[in-house]
């Protein structure tokens, strides 16, 4: 006799297994635990439904599909109150100068347009008076730029790349055909899908979405109205079914108006969404000269409710933009595994920033998390520039915390 609790886990994985792409009826029915019957039938109720489709490579996630993936465990209420942000100040100055991109990183991240067709109510872009765009010369410099820095991996971002049509394009184009880098387009709520297939022929090789809701209620919650939700699963199912990748973002939380638990749970939600991958980005909601806009106890809670939700080794990564978002990161403590400078600069140039002493654990365990397989300590320090002996002591430290382990073949990531 099949409990209901069974009949929910196969259609769970069911769906998950569909976010790599499609797959035909067989190795669909590998891929899935459980009673041969039960995952034939749930495949079948499935397709009924309309949360999956027959394709020409086999079945594939639709929309409704995809939504049904996320879907919230519970309803949740939701204010819509207003957000005043800062429009002068030093921090402020220097932040519009990033992203403009007027300040250069090494990041392997461009912003190649400081124009947006969403208005989300928390975002620094809406702070923008003279609008930046990039020519696709001018991207590919940058781009340059990078790969000398070291980064293997280019992310056309911004606040609503898609709005460069076909200088987009052409700058991914001459990027693959330039650098022979992975290169990536990092979207706000969506993308056109006519412009997706343009990008999958110029060589893209994934897009990077920001999840702002699971329903359409969290999502105006979040962006301030209801445009993009539909068309956020319409782009990524087109990207699942034709072979181009996806990725997926947390987007921010700690809004006023939306409670902590929501946060948590749609931030866990990437996991299912990211099948495989083992970091989990999501930012909290700051104005650029004062801070978060909540308090460090409602961001423990949501980060503590993300910790218990996602299981296995997963990184989680925040960022921050200036000072005074640092004081409430600390009171988070060991929650979050990585702060991200998000002015592109090394976390040491923070007066009192507490994540000073962690500037070297971060480029050691970024370059274990790529890596993706053990290396000796020779092989870190030629890969990381740290010396042996500041490398070794770092190790231990990480090791006593529980984040990375000595093998036989090496380091790698707990």
């Amino acid at each position: 006799m099949t409990s209901s609790s069974d009949a929910g886990r196969v259609r769970k994985e069911v769906l998950r297994a569909l976010t790599k792409g499609p797959l035909p009826r067989k190795r669909l029915m590998e891929r899935v635990r459980g009673n041969r019957g039960l995952v034939s039938k749930t495949v079948n109720e499935l397709r009924d439904e309309g949360l999956i489709e027959p394709t020409d490579r086999g079945f594939a996630l639709t929309p409704e599909g995809l939504k049904a993936l996320v879907e919230p465990e519970r309803r949740f209420e939701y204010r819509d109150e207003r957000i005043e942000l800062s429009r002068e100040g030093e921090n402020l100055e220097e932040f519009l100068r990033v992203i403009k991109g007027e300040s250069k990183s090494r990041t392997g991240s461009i912003v190649v347009t400081t124009r947006c067709d969403m208005r989300c109510k928390f975002c620094y872009y809406n702070l923008v008076k003279e609008h930046v765009d990039l020519e696709p010369e001018e991207t590919l410099e940058e781009a340059e730029r990078r790969v000398r820095a070291g980064n293997r991996e280019i992310v056309l971002q911004g606040a609503s790349p898609h709005l460069l049509d076909g200088d987009l394009v052409e700058a991914v184009s001459m990027i693959k055909e330039e650098l022979s880098v992975d290169v990536a387009v990092g979207t706000g709520p969506t993308i056109p899908v006519d412009l997706l297939e343009d990008l999958k022929l110029a060589g893209l090789d994934y897009v990077k979405f920001s999840l702002s809701g699971r329903t359409p209620e969290e999502w105006k919650a979040v962006t301030g109205r209801r445009k993009g939700f539909e068309e956020l699963w319409e782009a990524v199912a087109w990207c699942l079914a034709n072979g181009l990748e996806v990725s997926f973002v947390g987007g921010v939380v700690g809004l006023p108006g939306i409670p902590p638990e929501a946060d948590a749970e749609r931030v866990a939600a990437i996991k299912d969404l990211n099948p495989g991958k083992s970091v989990i980005q999501f930012n909290p909601a700051q104005d650029p000269v004062k801070g978060p806009f909540s308090g460090p106890g409602v961001l423990r809670t949501v980060y503590e409710g993300v910790r218990r939700r996602v299981k296995g080794e997963v990184f989680l990564k925040s960022c921050c933009v200036t000072p005074a978002s640092m004081t409430v990161f600390e009171a988070l403590g060991g929650l979050v595994d990585k702060v991200v400078c998000m002015l592109g600069r090394e976390c040491r140039e923070y007066h009192g920033c507490p994540f000073t002493g962690r500037v070297l654990e971060q480029k050691i365990l970024n370059v274990l998390h790529s890596s993706g397989s053990p290396l000796s300590v020779r092989e870190l320090a030629r890969r990381t520039g740290i010396g042996r002996a500041k490398l070794s002591k770092r190790l231990r430290s990480l090791e006593r915390r529980g984040v990375v382990e000595r093998t036989e073949e090496g380091w790698r990531l707990r």
